[in-house]
């Protein structure tokens, strides 16, 4: 009788776990977002980087882009030059054909790999890298960026509209922003285009004591599809309240199988990573061997 209750409590324990595991889920699949295409494997924002994020088969791309001074789309980070080509400057004091001049690997040391030089991309040559590469529909996170006095680039939203529709992958695109003026102007340019604003320690510090339920309110009010929370500020009531809203929900940038593990749990639609081989393993993703089954990289 005893060995019989046993075997019973044992059954009906192993019977919830199985049904707290599915509910945490909810039964959806997690975007795997290269972050900067996986800047922990390759030099961030670079075709190199982008190239390895295929192999890794994620579910869709982040990048970031400014505008050049003749008003190309360039992908790159942050606004200035110098950490990443050690030139001074800014992007928008260069032409794309001088910017592609520039070494933007020259500071990385992660990884094994040596990749050599990488120019800036343009927008373009990313996507048309990504489309011939991918072996299923990958999406793109797009983040549009400010110049260096916190202004926007002028016009830089229907340029964006314009190379989506060139490319036909607006409906695969979320671009996101800290900038919430920038949102609302690709809002009413493009309505169909997916939009996710980005939030993180300062803009939750300007809420105050006002909390979560006043945060989901106010990126409901910007008209948003997704949020996307700095995982060190994602809590558990406040993804509860965003859900509320209708909102989507996505984390960055998570590099630790812990948090990893914690925000699969939790159930947000996407996470944002530099380590998307590791958020694979985590999820148990069996990476295509059409993908990633070769032992020399392309780019050796």
């Amino acid at each position: 009788m005893v060995a019989a209750c046993a075997a019973i409590i044992i059954s009906i324990s192993m019977l919830l776990l199985a049904g707290c595991s599915s509910k945490s889920t909810g039964g959806h699949r997690i975007d795997v977002v290269a972050h900067r295409g996986g800047a922990a494997l390759a030099p961030e924002n670079t075709l190199a980087a982008f190239s390895i994020a295929l192999e890794h088969d994620v579910d869709a791309v982040e990048m970031d882009i400014h505008l050049s001074k003749d008003g190309s789309l360039m992908v790159i980070h942050d606004p200035l030059l110098m950490r990443l080509t050690g030139k001074p400057g800014a992007v928008s004091d260069y032409t794309a054909e001088e910017l592609a001049q520039f070494d933007v690997a020259s500071t990385f040391k992660s990884g094994k790999h040596y990749f050599g030089v990488q120019k800036m991309p343009t927008l373009e040559e990313v996507i048309e890298l990504v489309e011939a590469k991918a072996t299923r529909p990958v999406k793109y996170q797009i983040e549009i960026k400010v110049q260096n006095d916190g202004s926007r680039y002028e016009g830089i939203e229907q340029k964006l509209i314009d190379t989506l529709d060139k490319y036909a992958i607006l409906d695969r695109t979320i671009a996101i922003s800290f900038n919430f003026e920038t949102l609302a102007v690709l809002g009413s340019l493009e309505p169909n285009l997916q939009l996710g604003a980005l939030i993180s320690k300062a803009y939750l510090s300007s809420k105050g004591v006002t909390g979560p339920e006043s945060v989901a309110k106010h990126m409901a009010s910007l008209a948003v599809d997704y949020v996307g929370v700095n995982y060190e500020y994602l809590s558990q009531v406040l993804y509860d309240q965003l859900r509320k809203q209708d909102l989507g929900v996505g984390v960055w940038t998570v590099d630790d199988t812990i948090n990893m593990r914690k925000f699969a749990e939790m159930g947000v639609d996407f996470i944002t990573t530099n380590r998307p081989e590791l958020l694979n393993k985590v999820l148990n993703r069996k990476v295509s061997e059409a993908v990633g089954g070769t032992e020399t990289p392309w780019y050796m």
